[in-house]
């Protein structure tokens, strides 16, 4: 199933799939045996796979009771969140004024329409709409290191939001106007403002999903 090439890192690749996709659930036992019989593999690379996951978050390896997905708590929702909110408004303010004007023309006018298909009960792919704004922050804001760490934390912000999206699975079209702001503010170059709109959007994400909680 794998290459000998990097073996350690696509077997961390496709496990972190199987947790930020669902397939393993928070709290769930992760078998190695059981793993290393399905993919072939020894041991080795399996452990240096976990151990990179344990320093991610992703799971918890705790000794003679094995390795566990981490449970995806309140506090754990806060910390991820926490975690996004002090990277990505950056992301947005420094992306704002170096991003091509047409692709913030399509960017706007792909959330518009998707708003108006929404309103008139059509299907839309509202997956893809929400991550667009935060791709495209990180792809443009000129910072190597600010990038990276985004995107080494991208494991994470996917989990958390496929938790929400479970338990409310408006969260998407809630959250579609907050995207259309975010956008509205880049297309005119007031980095500021869209700043500020995403530092909203994600509050308000995670407040969505803590007071749901909270009952």
């Amino acid at each position: 199933m794998f290459e000998r090439q990097s073996l350690a890192e696509q077997v961390e690749a496709e496990l972190r799939r199987e947790i930020t996709e669902g397939r393993l659930s928070p709290g769930a036992r992760v078998s190695i045996a059981d793993y290393q019989t399905a993919w072939n593999i020894s041991a080795t690379p399996f452990r240096d796979a976990l151990r990179s996951l344990e320093t991610q978050g992703l799971v918890t390896i705790e000794a003679r009771r094995g390795v566990f997905v981490a449970p995806m708590n309140q506090q754990t929702l806060r910390e991820i969140f926490d975690l996004r909110i002090a990277l990505e408004p950056m992301a947005v303010e420094l992306a704002t004024p170096r991003i091509p004007a047409p692709l913030l023309a399509d960017l706007v006018a792909g959330y518009e329409t998707t708003a108006a298909r929404l309103a008139q009960g059509q299907p839309v792919d509202l997956q893809t709409d929400d991550q667009a704004v935060h791709d495209l922050a990180r792809e443009y804001c000129g910072n190597v290191r600010l990038g990276r760490l985004i995107a080494e934390q991208t494991g994470l912000f996917i989990w958390a939001q496929n938790t929400i999206v479970s338990e409310l699975p408006r969260s998407h079209a809630l959250a579609l106007p907050e995207h259309l702001a975010i956008a509205q503010a880049m297309a005119a170059r007031d980095a500021g403002r869209a700043a500020a709109a995403m530092r909203r959007h994600l509050e308000n994400t995670r407040d969505r999903i803590i007071a749901l909680r909270a009952g």
